[in-house]
C-alpha cells in the first residue's frame, strides 16, 4: 500500500461523502469519542468502588451512581448517535447506487454494451454496497480515532504503574525489582508486542478478503443472472416447454458449488488468522495478570489497582491490535470503494461535440453516410463497408436485405449509438460528432428491432415522460393503431403495464410495437426510423400501418427496415445491403425489374408462398 496513494484516495472519498451526507462523519466521530471513553468509567470507577469498600469508606454507593449515571448518558447519546449514523449512511448508499444507474444512463452506448463495462459497473455495486459501503468506511475512521482516544485513556491510566513506592531499606529484593519503572515499561512492551505481531496477520488477513470480494463478484453476477432467468415469469412458458428447468438448475448448481468450494478455502484461511490472534490476545492477558498480580502481592498496588491495570493494559493492548487491523481494513474499504468511484470517473470515448442543430421548421435536415465502414470492438470482421449513400429530406427511404446484411448497424450509426469506424456522417454537410450529441438525438424518432417498454403507465410509456399531454398521446395511439385498445382499459392513460406494476396490464407483443411505434410519433422529431416496425403484427394490423404510411411520417424523413419486401412498396427509394455493402439502389419497381439482382430473389423468394 503505498501511503500517498491511501490518504489521496480517503480524502476523497470522505468528501464525497460529506456532499452526498455532511452529517454522517460528524456524527461518526463523536460517537467514537462517547464510546472509547465507556469502558474506562467501568475501568476506573469500579477499582475505586473496589478499594472503597475494602477500606470501609464511606461514600462508595456515591461513586457508584456516578458510575451508573456517566455509563447511561455515554450509553444512550452514542446509541442515538450511531442510529444517525445508519440513517445517514443508508441514505448515503442508496445514492451511490443511484449515481452508477445514472452513469450507466449517460454513459456511451458502445461501453455499456462491452463485457470490461459490465465487470466494472458489477465490482462497483459490490465495492459500495456488500463489501465496502459509505457507512462501513466512514464508520472505521471514527473506529480509528476511537482506537486512538483508548490508547490515550489507556496510557494515562497504566502510567500509575510506573509510580515508584518508598520502600524500607530491608525490603526483599524481587520487590524492589517489582517497584522499578523500568520493568513496568518492559511489562507494558511485552504486552504490546503480543498485538503487534499480528501485523502481518491482518495483512494476510486483509489479502484473503480482497480475493474472496475478486472471486464473489464474478459469482454474484452468475447468480443475479440465473435468478433475473427463473424470476421473469415472461421467461416460464420457454422454461416449461422446452424442459429448461434442468438445465438452469445445474448451471445455478455449479454456481453454489465454486461458492461453496471458495468459502471452504477462504474460511478455513480466516479461521486461521482468527485463532492465531486470539492466541495474541490471551497472551497479552497473562502477561497483564502476571505482573500486576505480582505487584499486588509485594504491596504495592492496592486490591482495586489490579483490576483497573489489567483492564486498562488489555484495552491498551486491544486497541493497538484493532488499530493496526482497522488500518488494513480502511485500505480494504478504500480499495473496494475505489472501484466505485473509478467506474464513475470512466471517461467517454466517444466525443461530444458543441455545436447547436439548427432549428427548422421546414425539417430540412439532409443525412449523408460518406464512405462509412465500422466494425464493433473486438471484432476483426467488418459489419459495414466503403458505405456511400444520401437521405434527402421527406422522403421514404427502406433498407433492404438478408440477415447480417448490416441494416441494424447502419441504423446504430444513424443514431450515433457507435461512431464510424472510417468515414463520416454528415447532417446538412456536417459531421455529425460536431453537434451536441442531445441536440442531434432530438431529431430522430426511433423504433428499434427490439423496443423496450417499461412497467409504467401506458401514457408515460408512450410519451417517455411523467408529464405529457393526454390529447397527442391519444393522436399517436391512433396513428399506431392502438387507440381502440387503450380505451377499452380501465385506467385509461393511467393504466399500467406488465405484472411487475401494481394492476399491471399484460399486452400481446403486438400490441407493445404499436405502443412503441406511437412513442416514436409523440416525438414528433423530423427524421423517422423503424427498424422492423411490424415483425409482431399480425397481417390486418400490418395493413393498416402500411395503408397510413404516408400519413404516419408525413413531411418527415423517414428510414424503414423490414425483411417483408412488400413494405419497400411504400417507399421511395429502396438500400439493399448484402455483407455490410449497399448492392444496388433504386426504386420497388426499377430493383424488382433487375431479375438477377438481390433484391428481386428476396421478392420470389417471399412471393412464392403467397
Amino acid at each position: 500500500m503505498k501511503t500517498n496513494d491511501f490518504f489521496r484516495d480517503c480524502r476523497q472519498l470522505i468528501a464525497l461523502v460529506q456532499r452526498k451526507r455532511p452529517a454522517m462523519l460528524p456524527a461518526a466521530l463523536l460517537t467514537a469519542v462517547l464510546e472509547s471513553a465507556f469502558p474506562f468509567v467501568n475501568i476506573i470507577f469500579g477499582a475505586l468502588v473496589l478499594d472503597g469498600l475494602l477500606a470501609g469508606e464511606e461514600g462508595v454507593m456515591t461513586l457508584v451512581w456516578q458510575m451508573i449515571g456517566l455509563d447511561f448518558v455515554l450509553g444512550c447519546s452514542s446509541r442515538v448517535l450511531r442510529w444517525l449514523c445508519r440513517a445517514e449512511a443508508l441514505t448515503a448508499d442508496e445514492l451511490a447506487l443511484g449515481a452508477i444507474t445514472e452513469k450507466c444512463l449517460t454513459m456511451d452506448y458502445q461501453q455499456l454494451e462491452t463485457q470490461k463495462i459490465m465487470d466494472k459497473k458489477a465490482r462497483a455495486e459490490e465495492g459500495c454496497t456488500s463489501r465496502g459501503s459509505f457507512f462501513e468506511f466512514v464508520w472505521g475512521f471514527s473506529e480509528l480515532l476511537s482506537h486512538g482516544l483508548t490508547v490515550l485513556y489507556a496510557l494515562i491510566t497504566v502510567s500509575r504503574l510506573f509510580a515508584v513506592i518508598s520502600l524500607p531499606a530491608d525490603a526483599d529484593r524481587w520487590i524492589q525489582v517489582l517497584n522499578s519503572p523500568w520493568l513496568a515499561l518492559a511489562a507494558v512492551v511485552l504486552a504490546l508486542s503480543a498485538p503487534l505481531a499480528c501485523v502481518p496477520l491482518t495483512k494476510w488477513a486483509n489479502q484473503i478478503n480482497l480475493e474472496w470480494y475478486t472471486v464473489n463478484v464474478d459469482g454474484n453476477r452468475r447468480w443475479a443472472a440465473l435468478s433475473h432467468i427463473v424470476e421473469d415469469y415472461r421467461q416460464g412458458k420457454d422454461q416449461r416447454t422446452y424442459g429448461i428447468s434442468d438445465m438452469l438448475l445445474a448451471k445455478y448448481e455449479r454456481v453454489v458449488d465454486t461458492f461453496c468450494r471458495h468459502a471452504k478455502t477462504f474460511g478455513l484461511r480466516t479461521q486461521t488468522v482468527q485463532s492465531l490472534v486470539a492466541v495474541a490476545n490471551l497472551t497479552t492477558v497473562l502477561i497483564a495478570y502476571l505482573f500486576v498480580g505480582l505487584k499486588a502481592m509485594a504491596g504495592l498496588i492496592t486490591v482495586g489497582m489490579v483490576s483497573m491495570q489489567v483492564g486498562a493494559i488489555t484495552a491498551l493492548a486491544g486497541a493497538v491490535r484493532e488499530a493496526v487491523a482497522l488500518a488494513g481494513r480502511l485500505d480494504l474499504q478504500r480499495k473496494y470503494l475505489k472501484e466505485y468511484t473509478d467506474f464513475l470517473a470512466t471517461p467517454s470515448e466517444k466525443y461530444n461535440g458543441t455545436l447547436p442543430v439548427e432549428k427548422r421548421d421546414d425539417g430540412d435536415y439532409e443525412l449523408e453516410f460518406r464512405n462509412v465502414s465500422f466494425r464493433y470492438p473486438n471484432q476483426k470482421q467488418w459489419s459495414l463497408r466503403h458505405v456511400s449513400c444520401r437521405l434527402p429530406k421527406g422522403r421514404k427511404l427502406a433498407v433492404a436485405g438478408p440477415n447480417g446484411a448490416g441494416k441494424t448497424t447502419f441504423i446504430k450509426l444513424l443514431c450515433r449509438l457507435y461512431d464510424p469506424t472510417e468515414g463520416e456522417i454528415l447532417l446538412n454537410g456536417i459531421d455529425i460528432r460536431k453537434y451536441d450529441y442531445g441536440e442531434y438525438l432530438s431529431l430522430l424518432s426511433v423504433v428499434f428491432q427490439d423496443f423496450k417498454l417499461f412497467s409504467m403507465k401506458l401514457g408515460e410509456n408512450v410519451a417517455a415522460s411523467v408529464d405529457y399531454d393526454p390529447q397527442q398521446v391519444w393522436k399517436c395511439l391512433e396513428k399506431a393503431g392502438m387507440r381502440e385498445r387503450a380505451e377499452k382499459m380501465e385506467a385509461g392513460l393511467e393504466t399500467g403495464l406488465y405484472q411487475q406494476k401494481k394492476d399491471g396490464v399484460e399486452i400481446s407483443g403486438g400490441e407493445a410495437q404499436k405502443l412503441a411505434i406511437a412513442r416514436a410519433l409523440y416525438k414528433d422529431a423530423p427524421i423517422v426510423i423503424l427498424d422492423e416496425p411490424t415483425a409482431a403484427l399480425d397481417p390486418i394490423s400490418e395493413y393498416e400501418i402500411y395503408s397510413r404510411f404516408g400519413q404516419i411520417v408525413e413531411g418527415k424523413t423517414s428510414v424503414y427496415i423490414s425483411h417483408r419486401m412488400s413494405s419497400c412498396r411504400f417507399c421511395d427509394l429502396v438500400y439493399v445491403f448484402d455483407g455490410g455493402v449497399i448492392t444496388q439502389t433504386g426504386t420497388h419497381e426499377e430493383l424488382l425489374a433487375q431479375k438477377e439482382g438481390l433484391y428481386a430473389r428476396l421478392w420470389q423468394a417471399q412471393a412464392q408462398y403467397y
